[in-house]
């Protein structure tokens, strides 16, 4: 008995043995593989033959982090590939004015009449602008892509703020030749807003259509039970090509070969401060018509109002 007693034991010691030498081959293989994917930067998972609890437990805990390091990395990668592009894009539009600036500071400097001087000096002077046009977007993209900067949201008259942006562009709509039709409410139009916003977004949106667009601005509105939209279309330049898919991405430009005044920001701006202002935009084209339209949810301001909002077409009496 006693025999029989010890033969058990015996195998049992030996069984126990034999599986305390698998794991611990098993925990150096693991270890093996952690360094080998150190080492070599590959992409493969932890992987074992054997898989007790505890040991389970490790590889899904180690495969995990795998998974999380790479994420990190590409991440990583995808945000110096897009500071990469924003340098060269951003670059290449900031060098174009800076040159002519320079070239038109040594015609004024050459030239022998005063009149020359004086228009070549409003060249140089337009060209500033627009480099500081080009630097405030620069400013406010580097802002918009922080997730943590938000924006103080308000009641606030959008109407009464299209109407003032559309007013300060009153000369360039006299020096391409076409008052924009304009259907609006009379009376005030409360949505839950930031006014500083959504004057950017109209800016955008009416120097948008000084760059690429044809023909008259139609500006309407549309007022729905939870919501307000403003359409803003125009035909579109002939030859003109538009990727609705990437119209609202950051450096987009219509035609990149071409040189203007855009840094193909606009539009990416006023995309990310309607989803501040918890709002969307889309763009749609119909037959050589564009269309950007803004949807804002109104306040509750808005909501405890009962008049009716009847359209006004007179862009002129505006201010």
């Amino acid at each position: 008995m006693l025999y029989m007693v010890l033969i058990v034991i015996t195998v049992v010691l030996i069984l126990q043995s034999v599986y305390l030498v698998y794991y611990k081959n098993q925990i150096k293989d693991i270890g093996n593989q952690l360094s080998f994917i150190s080492e070599h930067h590959s992409f493969k998972m932890i992987q074992t033959q054997i898989k007790p609890k505890e040991l389970n437990q490790l590889i899904h805990l180690c495969n995990a982090m795998l998974r999380n390091q790479r994420k990190l990395n590409q991440n990583f990668i995808e945000q110096k590939e897009e500071i990469n592009a924003t340098i060269m894009s951003l670059s290449h539009d900031i060098r174009t004015p800076l040159t002519s600036l320079d070239g038109y500071l040594q015609l004024a400097e050459r030239s022998q009449s005063s009149k020359e001087k004086t228009e070549y000096v409003l060249m140089a002077q337009s060209r500033i602008k627009q480099i500081i046009t080009l630097i405030d977007e620069l400013f406010l993209y580097t802002k918009l892509k922080n997730p943590d900067y938000n924006l103080e949201l308000k009641p606030v008259d959008v109407i009464k703020v299209l109407n003032q942006r559309l007013f300060t562009f009153i000369y360039n709509f006299s020096r391409i030749g076409y008052e924009p039709n304009i259907s609006l409410a009379e009376a005030p139009l409360y949505i839950e807003g930031n006014e500083s916003a959504l004057e950017r977004v109209y800016e955008n949106i009416i120097k948008n259509y000084f760059l690429h667009g044809a023909g008259a601005l139609s500006v309407r509105y549309e007022e729905q039970q939870d919501e307000v939209l403003f359409h803003f279309s125009n035909m579109q330049k002939r030859n003109q090509l538009l990727n609705l898919d990437k119209i609202f991405t950051r450096f987009y430009k219509d035609d990149p070969s071409r040189p203007n005044q855009s840094s193909g920001l606009g539009l990416f701006i006023v995309k990310s401060l309607m989803d501040k202002m918890n709002g969307y935009v889309q763009a749609d084209l119909k037959d050589d018509q564009f269309c950007i339209s803004l949807a804002f949810k109104k306040s509750a301001k808005e909501n405890r109002h009962v008049h009716r909002h009847e359209p006004a077409q007179n862009f002129n009496s505006r201010g």
